[in-house]
């Protein structure tokens, strides 16, 4: 058992005995495994992300464990590995080395929190640890593959909580989050020492009620200039193809689980069939694989008919989900126009364009396209995906724009899937005023629907609707406020094509004015507290050491 004891100058009677410290702070760490995985987005359950804080601050703070890093290190390593396990599509060792960067951040921020509250017992103190928390969000968003790991992700069950985003983009929701964390923790010291607490939970409290009064407000208040266009999502799963593709290539008959992780072994085996379908399009080995090709692509413009026959204007496919290779896809496109001006209406194609030929590392052989067509057969927008999945989707990136065109039912912008995990750049939603973003999506069985909620924010900062269709996920209309209207969970029996009548329109939001400035504030607080505390810190101890200099002269 690990010896800890409490430091508290006046420790109430029952607080924790000596013979228990080290069951507290088992206890602490336990629990915060525990939260952590079951408010990951495996599990999704928004209250227990308040949880995990408080309990590893409670853990760092106000327990006087000795060797406290080792003692944390191991258990956060084993969090961030059962958070991440079947939801990032990487292997263990690579998961494994995430977990490690990401438990040294945590010990960084956990470790110099430790220290400041010991210079300053303060309320203010309990600025720096949420401040701290919201920079290094930031921080990853931009430079480790978008916003993925943000906090605020968890929150979207509680929609008046998730106005704020309108505000103050997701960094406030976060910010929110680790303050309450940190406050408490504060009042738990202060209690224990017997001290005034309660100034500082009513600051805290009256924060958190201005916030979920507005988002009350802003969430329930009818919306402003909106109308509303019937919509449809079309998917075709891929299931058939890719067994039929493995069957043709192995002799051998596969059933794959529609529920798998993209790092199923299962799933390798059919990536090894698939490169050889890819390098060598041949039409007698692959003959049957080419026929459920077609099959695919068959069914979504069957499914697209009864959508239009339904009144649907708007049809979305999902992610990459009518399969073709180069040769064949100026037909493929040809159908998608002659399919509008049939039935006067605009269809976004998911195209996967294949281009044969023998795969190198790093070679670049799919395109991951969305091509909106017209009414009158014209290909208003063709987007390749800006950003692939790193290490997963071999696909050059787009140019970084979200384009956007001018349709009688208001201003249409498109985008793929992993695009909207990054909020610095849809922020050309706001710019370009669009009215409704379609974002056809690929995900899988362990981050449904919780990479579909993240979405949603997007729509929230930038004020408008948003219309996401998926493979192996849940499909979702919301207005601006992410207010649901329809949607349909790939994973439930059934055809998947849906129709919802979405109210769409541009409103205008504070974020989209301020941006991350709340983001850039806490970045500039940390420092600035560190800064000062340090200096403040030498100063005193330079001080202190004049002193006793002093004193021994005679």
């Amino acid at each position: 058992m690990v010896q800890t004891t409490i430091a508290s100058s006046k420790r109430p009677a029952g607080w924790v005995t000596a013979g228990s410290a080290g069951w507290v702070a088992a206890g602490l760490l336990i629990t915060a495994v525990i939260s952590a995985v079951l408010s990951s987005p495996r599990w999704g359950f928004a209250l227990f992300a308040w949880l995990n804080p408080i309990c590893l601050l409670a853990f760092f703070r106000l327990g006087a464990t000795r060797k406290k890093t080792l003692l944390a290190l191991p258990v956060l390593l084993l969090l961030h590995l059962l958070c991440d396990y079947r939801v990032a599509p990487f292997p263990l060792p690579v998961l494994l080395i995430f977990a490690v960067y990401q438990s040294l951040q945590q010990l960084a921020v956990y470790g110099a929190d430790r220290w400041v509250v010991k210079k300053t017992g303060r309320f203010v103190g309990t600025l720096f640890f949420p401040s701290f928390c919201v920079a290094l969000e930031f921080f990853n968003t931009i430079n480790s593959g978008g916003i993925w790991w943000s906090v605020a992700n968890s929150q979207y069950p509680f929609p008046w909580l998730t106005q704020l985003a309108s505000v103050t983009g997701m960094w406030g929701i976060s910010f929110l989050l680790y303050w309450a964390a940190s406050v408490v923790v504060w009042a738990i010291g202060r209690g224990r020492r017997q001290e005034n607490y309660r100034s500082g939970l009513a600051i805290y409290g009256g924060v958190l009620v201005v916030v979920l009064v507005f988002g009350c407000v802003r969430y329930s208040l009818p919306a402003v200039e909106q109308h509303t266009i019937r919509a449809a999502g079309v998917t075709v799963p891929l299931k058939g193809l890719l067994e039929t593709i493995y069957e043709d290539f192995s002799g051998r008959g596969l059933v794959l689980d529609p529920r798998a992780a993209v790092t199923d072994p299962a799933l390798r085996l059919v990536g090894q069939a698939e490169a050889s379908y890819i390098e060598s399009a041949d039409t007698v080995k692959f003959k049957r694989a080419f026929a459920a090709m077609n099959r695919v692509n068959d069914s979504l413009f069957v499914l697209s008919q009864a959508a239009a026959d339904s009144g649907a204007r708007v049809i979305c496919w999902s992610e990459g989900n009518a399969v073709a290779f180069k040769a064949d896809e100026d037909a493929l496109l040809e159908r998608g126009r002659h399919f509008a001006v049939k039935n006067k209406l605009y269809l976004l194609m998911g195209l996967c364009i294949v281009h044969p030929g023998k795969i190198t590392p790093g070679k670049k052989y799919l395109e991951n396209e969305a091509i909106l067509v017209g009414p009158e057969g014209g290909i208003l927008i063709r987007f390749h995906k800006n950003n692939p999945v790193p290490m997963v989707e071999a696909s050059e990136p787009g140019d970084g724009v979200i384009p956007l065109v001018e349709t009688p039912y208001g201003r249409i912008a498109v985008s793929i899937c992993y695009d909207a995990d990054f909020p610095l750049q849809m922020r050309q939603l706001d710019r370009k005023r669009a009215d409704l973003l379609l974002l056809p999506s690929g995900d899988w069985y362990s981050i449904s629907p919780f990479h579909t909620y993240m979405a949603v924010y997007r729509g929230i900062e930038n004020g408008c609707s948003v219309l996401r269709e998926v493979t192996s996920g849940l499909s979702i209309g919301v207005d601006y406020r992410g207010r649901r209207a329809g949607g349909l969970d790939y994973f439930r029996e059934g055809t998947k094509l849906w129709l919802v009548d979405l109210p769409i329109g541009h409103t205008d939001t504070i974020y989209s004015r301020i941006g991350d400035l709340l983001a850039y504030g806490c970045g500039l607080l940390t420092v600035l507290m560190l800064l000062f505390l340090l200096i403040f810190t030498t100063r005193r101890k330079a001080a202190l050491l004049v002193k006793d200099r002093m004193a021994l002269q005679p």
